[in-house]
């Protein structure tokens, strides 16, 4: 639609969730468009329908917390793909719908509220705002008063709508025209405007950012300072150098702050940066110090790769923050980030080695050649990582290993053939046969349990 948008709050476009360490960060909208400054919170469901967490008790919780009226709240709607919790197919078009409007309706109370299940959910509810959608890709046939008609295209029977909810208290409008075609699980009916397509408004200048630097309301701040990473520098420099030595300015826009000076490699966006990860925990808290090092990790700079590379290696720091230096490193396509990923899998608590690991194959395609030199000439004692990675990414010819292979090396290469079967070429895994039968059957062992109906049966 035109927008160019990033992430505005930082962990919302991935999976990882930080088990030990907690971190509370700035309340605001999941993206931001860097031309416009539009701000959107986005809502996966499993099941349609416009609804926002709420607190009764904390302003801070409230549906609404650090939010605009011109923000846009999209509505989308998943299916889990198979067993996996990161597989997701999208079944519904994206819906936007403004929160001045749902302001509006929440004052008004076109919304139902349901009640907190037990203590433990800290009385929070969920606000709703009542919409009826599409069962299938459909033509509008009729609206009328109280009633939307629906036609699915592929069966004959039809689908109605109606318009009035809760007794007659609640009352839904049409959000279609009539011979229209709407898609399965799109919203035709709400309390509140909803849209599938937006325009793009006209681009702001670096000034707009500038301006809300100096907001009182701290999400405003926090946004600024993540977009003058992207949208300036020479102009915002004593702005974003002001913010950042600001003692009463909060944390997180701080290290905002020293990132988007940082990124252009002012020397005090990165003491500043250096300072909060080189202090002792009793003057800079473990979760100020894990959220340096993943904005450390968006800053894309050997300097930056040097920094998390020192703290992965320090054993005097935090177990889960020498973790959170392993994530960051997956940033980094670099033989010097994968080296290091490397030189914790023989010494490293285990959640250490895990997160190396899984950086390490997010890196793995460009360093193969270097991975497979440090699969056949590096520490034996390291060979269980690398070959987890190599198993998964593939793309060499493993019968070129085999041949000189020491015996722990020929057990690990069973393992890369028989669970990265399917990532290498047939012929150069038939080639394995011939140089090295007792490896090839080893990993045929490996193909017959993994393939097997009964290797992911669990007794519960």
């Amino acid at each position: 639609m035109g927008f160019n948008p990033i992430e505005l709050e930082r962990g919302s476009t991935g999976f990882k969730i930080w088990k030990k360490i907690k971190i509370k960060r700035v309340r605001v909208p999941d993206v931001l468009c860097l031309n416009t400054g539009m701000r959107f919170e986005s809502r996966g469901k499993t099941k349609l329908e416009i609804s926002m967490s709420h607190s009764l008790n904390d302003p801070k919780r409230a549906w609404d917390a650090g939010m605009r009226d011109d923000d846009l709240v999209s509505i989308v709607v998943f299916e889990q793909n198979d067993d996996s919790p990161i597989d997701l197919k999208q079944v519904s078009p994206v819906h936007f719908v403004s929160v001045r409007d749902m302001r509006r309706a929440f004052t008004v109370g076109q919304v139902s509220i349901t009640q907190p299940k037990g203590v433990e959910e800290g009385s929070e509810i969920r606000v709703m705002w009542t919409c009826a959608a599409a069962n299938l890709q459909s033509v509008v046939t009729a609206i009328e008063p109280g009633r939307i008609s629906l036609t699915p295209i592929t069966e004959t029977r039809k689908q109605s709508i109606q318009l009035s909810r809760n007794k007659g208290k609640i009352t839904l409008l049409p959000q279609v025209n009539v011979g229209e075609i709407v898609e399965t699980n799109q919203i035709v009916a709400a309390v509140v405007p909803v849209s599938t397509v937006i325009q793009c408004p006209t681009s702001v200048s670096e000034a707009y950012f500038i301006d809300k630097l100096a907001s009182v309301n701290l999400s405003e701040r926090y946004a600024a300072a993540k977009a003058l990473r992207y949208r300036g520098y020479t102009t915002a420099k004593p702005v974003l150098e002001s913010r950042m030595r600001d003692v009463d300015e909060d944390i997180y826009v701080q290290l905002e702050a020293a990132a988007a000076l940082a990124a252009y490699d002012d020397p005090n966006g990165w003491e500043f940066i250096e300072n909060k990860l080189r202090s002792p925990v009793m003057t800079i808290p473990l979760e100020t110090q894990l959220e340096t090092v993943i904005v450390t990790s968006e800053i894309p700079k050997s300097r930056s790769e040097q920094l998390l590379i020192e703290v992965l290696r320090d054993t005097q720091r935090d177990d889960e923050l020498r973790a959170g230096a392993a994530w960051a490193l997956g940033q980094f396509a670099s033989a010097t980030s994968a080296t290091a990923l490397v030189d914790m899998f023989n010494s490293s608590p285990l959640e250490i080695k895990v997160e190396a690991a899984r950086a390490l194959l997010r890196i793995a395609e460009p360093q193969i050649p270097h991975l497979i030199d440090l699969l056949k000439n590096g520490d034996p004692t390291k060979r269980d990582g690398l070959s987890w990675v190599l198993a998964r990414i593939g793309q060499f010819d493993p019968s070129e290993i085999v041949t000189g292979a020491d015996e722990n090396l020929r057990k690990w290469l069973s393992y890369i053939v028989g669970y990265g079967k399917d990532n290498f070429v047939q012929a150069d895994v038939e080639a394995i046969c011939k140089a090295d039968p007792q490896v090839y059957f080893a990993a045929s062992v490996l193909w017959q349990i993994v393939s097997s109906w009964v290797n992911d049966l669990r007794e519960y």
